[in-house]
């Protein structure tokens, strides 16, 4: 509980009052103890229900502590609050689509927050009857495979990842305007029917053991495949030719190879981009344009080098904000991240280069001041990062903890062999572009812009050059490190001991 007693002591955010001035609609809550009434508050395409009276119905507490919630039920507490969509569940994190809501001092929060907490802290399940108006409790059946599905569009391509508690057998049926995922498995499924938000999925239904995939229109085609630990079935949904196929047709699975573990897909965060123009240099020059051109040349090389599919989560001078850059990331389940910045400071003559990765308490002053510097350069309209989100996602990244530091360490240790670099160091720091990434992640910062002969070498192709080559050393030092740890390729074979040679012993003179 250390975590959750940490999380008590930290000022949160105050509780939204309720969106769009919408209030709780009556419904039934079903116990294995009866029915109840049940406030209920539909928003969007999302249905929240009231936390505490699912949790009173149960046995079980939830008191409010410092602008979030605590709930505990059968010797288990939770903790969240509206401005993260992650509650955290005996040190576990457990996923919302949409944070919790607050209306009237009550939490509201949505099924996917039942589902993990309960099934944490009673063995039971929950389910919402959207026709009837009816949110179940019961009992886990243990033969059932548990089904979560997460949708998100990126460039494009829509992404759904269905996730299952193991691994199931199954076919994918595509039908005009509809894809269907059919479990050989019986399945829980987390809700009947789900209305979405997106450019290429209308609506997600689950019947049976199967997933109604609702497209928007009969050209969305789509490539799927399934990922291990966890099992995961994935469909990249995107706009193509119309189908001319017959009215049911079985897409051949899986439509590519399961990859193997390893560094497969890597994200190059550009900083800054649009509005956004990051610190200006005593010559002018603008933060956004030299990290974007720093990473076109990084993603260039990472490419040719690694054999590794390279993102960039920004190709132009756009705006993307700090919550999207990990959320591309996510979504490209990629296995490291690395955003580029350039560095500013007021004191005079500063310089050099840097590393970080994520921790919610900054390793010094200058760490914590470059933090700030950095997420104060979001959106006007973005939301402060609250604690509780920090702390959320500090102990989100406990598992990349450690490859997150040696990921950061082999960036610094190249970027120290260039030329003329002050090193100064590997640091850890509340970066928010960070925040929110599920793999090894890192920031480096290459030089200093307000140091006018840094900013010159920035300007210089030959220097930036330089800087992509130093990086890409390191990259490549960590996946060949990374993937002989885990096995994915076996260590390079020591060279045998060179053959002793013969030596003529020395003639020696004199008496």
């Amino acid at each position: 509980m250390k975590r959750l007693l940490l999380l008590s002591a930290l000022p949160l955010l105050a509780v939204a009052s309720m969106l769009l001035g919408q209030a709780p609609a009556a419904s039934t809550l079903r116990t294995p103890n009866g029915d109840k009434p049940l406030s209920v508050i539909h928003q969007g395409s999302q249905t929240y229900f009231a936390v505490d009276e699912v949790i009173t119905a149960l046995g079980g507490t939830v008191r409010q502590e410092n602008g979030g919630f605590k709930t505990a039920l059968g010797g288990v507490e939770a903790a969240f609050g509206p401005d993260s969509r992650f509650a955290v569940v005996r040190d576990e994190l457990v996923e919302m689509p949409v944070p919790p809501l607050s209306a009237a001092g009550k939490p509201y929060a949505t099924i996917q927050f039942f589902q993990g907490y309960l099934t944490r802290a009673a063995t039971l399940d929950a389910s919402w009857d959207a026709a009837t108006h009816v949110l179940s409790i019961r009992p886990v059946q243990q033969t059932q495979v548990s089904v979560a599905a997460s949708l998100a569009n990126v460039q494009g391509t829509t992404k759904l990842v269905v996730t299952l508690s193991a691994p199931a057998e199954y076919v994918i049926v595509k039908e005009p305007g509809v894809y269907t995922v059919r479990f050989k498995t019986p399945i829980r499924a987390p809700y009947a029917d789900q209305a979405q938000d997106d450019p290429n999925v209308s609506k997600l239904s689950f019947s049976g053991n199967d997933l109604r995939i609702q497209l928007t229109s009969p050209d969305v085609i789509a490539d799927a495949y399934k990922l291990d630990n966890p099992f995961r079935v994935v469909l990249d949904l995107r706009k193509g030719t119309a189908a001319t196929t017959a009215p049911t047709t079985q897409l051949p699975m899986p439509a590519k190879p399961v990859e193997q573990p390893g560094i497969h897909t890597i994200v190059i965060d550009p900083g800054h981009g649009g509005k956004d123009v990051g610190a200006i240099g005593p010559g002018g020059t603008s933060e956004k344009d030299l990290t974007l051109a720093v990473s076109r040349k990084l993603a260039a090389a990472l490419g040719a080098k690694t054999g590794a599919r390279i993102v960039l989560t920004r190709e132009d001078d756009t705006v993307v904000s700090l919550d999207q850059r990990t959320a591309i990331a996510n979504q490209y389940h990629a296995d490291l991240f690395l955003s580029v910045h350039m560095n500013a400071a007021v004191v005079k003559g500063a310089r050099g280069s840097e590393t970080y990765f994520l921790s919610a308490d900054a390793s010094d002053e200058l760490a914590k001041k470059a933090a700030e510097s950095e997420n104060a350069s979001a959106s006007a309209a973005a939301a402060p990062s609250s604690d509780l989100k920090l702390i959320l996602w500090d102990l989100a990244q406990q598992s990349y903890l450690q490859e997150s530091s040696r990921f950061a360490t082999d960036i610094q240790e190249e970027m120290n062999a260039i030329a003329g670099i002050q090193n100064r160091g590997v640091k850890q720091a509340p970066f928010k572009v960070l925040v929110g990434a599920t793999m090894p992640a890192a920031l480096v910062e290459v030089a200093f812009i307000s140091n006018p002969e840094e900013e010159t070498k920035l300007k210089s192709d030959a220097f930036v050059t330089t800087v992509v080559d130093a990086i890409t050393r390191a990259v490549m030092k960590y996946k060949a490190d990374y993937e002989t740890r885990i096995g994915a390729v076996k260590p390079p074979t020591p060279a045998p001991p060179a053959p002793a040679t013969a030596t003529t012993p020395a003639t020696r003179t004199g008496t």
